[in-house]
């Protein structure tokens, strides 16, 4: 039992850092979503005419990790922050908003879990409801019991 732990933990952080080299090579390219805060017209195209400025500090990378740290306290060890979005909204702080995946040694990514949000001016996370956290944990067990194998005993 206790061999086969170990060789799980070594295939879970030697796909781990192949994750996180090829993260590492998006670190120039991120997204970014504005909030348009007008409806959408019935009878024609939609106009959009804004000028936004904001000035970010924290970097996606910044993002990430920050949300990777929150994610292996709180959710699972297994769940992985992906590539943040920025999300600007007028009248709001500008967000990286972090998709939680969870990741599994031998499969890679298999789900999403949810999403956590980091203050693009400040880096601190918004904070997700106890019953959030709550709902992602559950989620993980679903998705992990989908794919491992249950131990049936031998005669």
């Amino acid at each position: 039992m206790m061999r086969f732990i170990l060789r799980f933990m070594m295939d879970y952080f030697r796909e781990l850092k192949q994750h996180e080299s090829e993260i590492k090579g998006e670190d120039n390219m991120f997204q970014i979503a504005y909030n348009y805060p007008q409806a959408w017209p019935q009878d024609k195209p939609l106009l959009i005419d804004s000028h936004v400025k904001y000035e970010i500090p924290i970097s996606p990378n910044v993002a990430r990790r920050k949300a990777n740290g929150f994610l292996a306290g709180y959710v699972s060890m297994m769940a992985l922050a992906g590539q943040p979005t920025l999300i600007l909204s007028e009248g709001e702080p500008p967000l990286w908003r972090v998709p939680a995946t969870l990741r599994l040694p031998k499969f890679g990514e298999i789900g999403l879990l949810g999403m956590v949000e980091v203050n693009a001016q400040t880096g601190q996370l918004v904070a997700l409801s106890h019953e959030q956290i709550v709902l992602m944990q559950e989620l993980a067990h679903v998705i992990v019991a989908h794919f491992t194998m249950s131990a049936t005993p031998t005669r």
